[in-house]
């Protein structure tokens, strides 16, 4: 990328104020203030810096945050205390194009003066839809003093209030409004002043997304997000692998690419190693907001759609059963709880007490006092408490639920070891190895490590890997990647280190894209330091639409696929009116983001991509592109909308030239792949038939060969048979070809029958459309247009 003179002078002037900040003594007196002017798109902005902080002004910034942030964890308790637990899609679900455009100037009058008699503060959603941010216009008193004081403090140049007032605009924090043109000013002050990593990195974020007034600009957010990147800052450096990595607002480079997600990996690893023993926890579950309604389109819409929605509500009949019978002494329901609490889920917090409670239960039943299995057990009982004394064991070295006890640790891994848990050999592994309770033994260690490895334990393919890379390194490295393809994080680090090297010594481009993939693989795992993903899942439990649909942006712009997905889905819902001016800017953003998600095979974004072409929602109306993005999602992911979309297309003769033949048969596929559509199927495969019929009667070409009277399909094993009996010799002995004949008469019957049952022979095809023939001739005209 090029940069213009104007930008390297952006970029001396940063860095220098960078470095001028950083000389400062923050302990002494203010004595003097440095003015500076900047005009940067078209605006003129005035930056004033503070070089010598006064105490007593830090003490009022200090004074007023602390009140804010009680504020802040009162508001969202309240929130997250209500009764109502709708998905936030289903809240922000817009339904003004239902009412009638005759009524809508007065239904917006209407709820305009409601909103002012209640005193609400409120944004003006898409299709002037009323959205109420939670909170807005509720402060008290002592919250509003302390935001005067922070935009007060602002002005005079002191960075956490500038800092402060940046991220109060840009999220709506403390009950204030969204206003996030006023929180680029801020960013931008900030990123001038002191060379902010992370201000620098939202204006970076500004420029890629275009939010608000600012312009797109790919080179101005390379920029900025590079300066970031240069300090260290993760999500800035998260960033940039993305998008060199893919192409994104820069030139694809895999060895840029390679670079940043090592740093990303590096600091997720340092910190994953940092914690307990074994490591530290993964983050939660990133849930997809689209699974509250069983998938993008619905439930039982396609292979990968539920077939019925996620909800708190299932979860907690389920949760309900399990208790039920761990109270009645099921120590299998025991040991789920375990796992449960122990994990945690979208629905439960990880909850160490409780997780040693149930615990508890099972060792008071299938162990005596004196800790020895009690005899009598069946073989699921003994299997249970081997997993029992394993958890144990790691809860007691850990310090989980109890007070870390490595002696304790230590007898109960070598019960669950003796049992032949996997879990259980892995952790004694280490504790020999560490010499932990026990005199050091490596050997030990690595028989330990072999056996839990032989178990498919991936914490020990990976340490027993680690132990014989010097003397049997085939052996280790088919270990760690046998780890890796389950999904540990130390596998694939290990495993990207490996290619990394390869490709220094000459590996080339094959050796530097599995690097990236495997550090990418950790980078989005382990991110505890820099994933925003915890935010959005925050604030959409809450109900605040903009806060959520701001982080799922950035994680989306980091590369994140539930991040693409969740950010794609709550634009199309614009709830979130404060962030873009018009509604075609909303339509872009998610077709971008619906493309990146289609391009890391996220399940139906490729046809949501064709849906955006197909109604120019983001992109002029291309019905060429959307049929090509229709039939790669048809071809990949098996998808019925998709297929019926084709076969919509096909039969009226749009992006395509019009054959009947191609669109019965897509709509014959979409009967298969979408179970939930077959109404719909049926009901085009009835219009199909008399928009054939009226063009064969009127003449015109419809193509070769019968369209819904055509023999049934051949089945590729039914072609080989024929085909072998047709090259038998004439020789062959006449009784033998009869009662091979025969055979074949009744293979070809249970295939007939069974293609029946599976929906693709023809007849059964037939009958069902001609049905629907019937029962349609009588509205025909009325709502089937034949010309």
């Amino acid at each position: 990328m090029r940069f213009s003179f104007r930008d390297w002078g952006l970029l001396l002037a940063i860095i220098a104020g960078g470095a001028a900040a950083g000389e400062t003594d923050s302990a002494s007196h203010a004595t003097s203030i440095v003015t500076a002017e900047v005009n940067e798109g078209g605006q003129h902005i005035e930056i004033s810096r503070v070089i010598e902080t006064d105490s007593s002004r830090r003490a009022e910034y200090e004074a007023a945050f602390s009140v804010l942030q009680k504020y802040e964890a009162r508001l969202h308790s309240r929130l997250m205390s209500q009764a109502e637990r709708r998905s936030i899609l289903k809240l922000r679900r817009n339904v003004w194009k239902l009412v009638p455009s005759a009524v809508r100037t007065y239904v917006r009058k209407a709820s305009a003066a409601v909103g002012g008699m209640l005193g609400l503060g409120r944004g003006s959603g898409g299709d002037g839809v009323a959205y109420q941010r939670p909170g807005v216009g509720q402060q008290s008193r002592e919250v509003r003093q302390s935001i005067d004081t922070l935009y007060a403090l602002a002005r005079a140049g002191i960075e956490d209030a500038v800092f402060a007032v940046a991220e109060m605009e840009m999220y709506g924090k403390y009950g204030s409004a969204v206003d996030v043109d006023s929180a680029f000013r801020h960013y931008l002050q900030l990123s001038e002043l002191s060379g902010n990593a992370t201000a620098q990195y939202m204006v970076g974020f500004f420029y890629a997304t275009g939010l608000g007034s600012v312009e797109q600009r790919n080179g101005h957010s390379l920029l900025y997000t590079s300066l970031a990147a240069l300090q260290g800052y993760a999500p800035a450096e998260a960033t940039l692998a993305f998008r060199y990595a893919s192409g994104v607002g820069a030139a694809m480079s895999c060895g840029e690419a390679l670079v940043h997600y090592q740093a990303v990996a590096r600091l997720g690893m340092r910190h994953y190693l940092s914690g307990p023993p074994l490591g530290r926890h993964m983050p939660g579950y990133r849930a997809r907001l689209s699974d509250d309604r069983g998938g993008v389109y619905g439930v039982r819409t396609g292979p990968y759609s539920l077939h019925k929605s996620v909800d708190r509500a299932a979860f907690d009949e389920l949760l309900e059963y399990h208790q039920y019978n761990a109270r009645a002494g099921n120590v299998k329901a025991c040991l789920t709880l375990v796992d449960l609490y122990y994990h945690g889920h979208r629905f439960a917090a990880q909850d160490f007490g409780m997780a040693r409670k149930y615990l508890a239960d099972i060792m008071g039943r299938l162990f005596t006092r004196q800790g020895e299995l009690r005899k009598g057990l069946t073989q699921a009982e003994a299997s249970t408490a081997a997993q029992a004394a394993g958890m144990l064991g790691i809860m007691s070295w850990r310090g989980e639920g109890l007070a870390a006890d490595p002696a304790a640790a230590l007898r109960w891994l070598s019960v669950g070891a003796s049992m032949g848990h996997a879990s259980s050999l892995n952790a004694l592994g280490l504790m020999y190895q560490s010499g932990e309770q026990v005199p050091r033994d490596a050997e030990r260690a690595t028989e330990l490590f072999k056996q839990a490895a032989e178990k498919q334990h991936q914490g020990g393919q990976v340490n027993y890997a680690l132990a014989v890379m010097d003397r049997k390194r085939d052996v280790a490295m088919a270990n760690l990647r046998a780890a890796a393809e389950n999904g540990h994080i130390l596998a694939h680090y290990y495993v990207a280190g490996f290619h990394a090297t390869a490709m220094a010594g000459g590996g080339g481009e094959a050796s530097c894209r599995m690097a990236v993939a495997s550090y990418r693989f950790v980078a989005e795992k382990a991110d505890w330091l820099h994933s925003p993903i915890p935010e959005a899942a925050a604030a959409a439990a809450r109900g605040d639409v903009e806060a959520a649909t701001l982080r799922y942006m950035q994680a989306a712009e980091m590369g994140y696929d539930v991040g693409q997905l969740n950010a794609a889905l709550l634009l199309e819902r614009p709830g979130a009116a404060a962030l873009f001016p018009a509604a075609a800017d909303y339509e872009r953003q998610a077709l971008a983001y619906w493309t990146r998600a289609a391009n890391q095979n996220v399940a139906d974004a490729r046809t949501k991509q064709g849906d955006a072409y197909y109604y120019g929602r983001g992109a002029p109306r291309s019905y060429e592109r959307a049929a090509a993005a229709y039939a790669l999602a048809a071809r990949t992911e098996a998808s019925g909308l998709a297929m019926w979309s084709l076969g919509w297309m096909f039969e009226h003769g749009i992006g395509v030239a019009q054959d009947f033949h191609l669109a019965k048969r897509y709509y014959d596929q979409s009967l298969d792949a979408n179970d939930a559509g077959r109404l719909a199927a049926h009901v085009s495969l009835a219009r199909l038939c008399l928009r054939y019929l009226w063009a064969w009667a009127s003449g015109r070409d419809v193509g070769e060969g019968p369209l819904f009277f055509a023999p049934r399909p051949v089945s590729r094993d039914e072609e080989e048979r024929a085909a072998a009996a047709n090259a038998r010799p004439a020789a062959n002995d006449l009784d033998h070809h009869w009662e091979q004949a025969a055979a074949e008469e009744d293979d070809d019957d249970d295939a007939n029958d069974d293609s029946t049952k599976d929906g693709v022979q023809g007849g059964g095809s037939l009958s069902e459309s001609l049905f629907f023939i019937v029962l349609l001739l009588g509205a025909a005209w009325m709502f089937l247009p034949l010309r």
